[in-house]
């Protein structure tokens, strides 16, 4: 019995045969609670498969989700916006990848 859950199999198997832009949306749509207790099994895929992007997003959403909130209960600006400037970086990254 594997100790790695289905959904890190999928792109242990799948996804991450695929290509970048479905690694992106994998890492787009992947729970923060998965993120979270496999990121280290992420990364070494990512890495084996040369998507610098998709590590340093999944640096800004782990940076983000350990954030100390503020008094309001939001996340500060400082954690948000990386996340969204490496989602799109991302992105970029992927179609830059298929259509080169």
């Amino acid at each position: 019995m594997s100790d790695v859950l289905p959904i890190i199999e999928g792109i242990i198997e799948g996804s991450f045969g695929a290509g970048p832009s479905e690694w992106a949306s994998w890492l787009q749509r992947c729970p923060i609670s998965i993120i979270h207790r496999e990121q280290a099994t992420i990364r070494a895929i990512l890495q084996r498969h040369g998507f610098a992007a998709g590590v340093d997003y999944l640096d800004a959403l782990l940076a983000y989700s350990n954030a100390t909130r503020l008094p309001d209960g939001g996340f500060p600006p400082t954690v948000v916006m990386p996340v969204h400037m490496a989602a799109g970086a991302m992105r970029e990254a992927a179609r830059a990848a298929e259509g080169a």
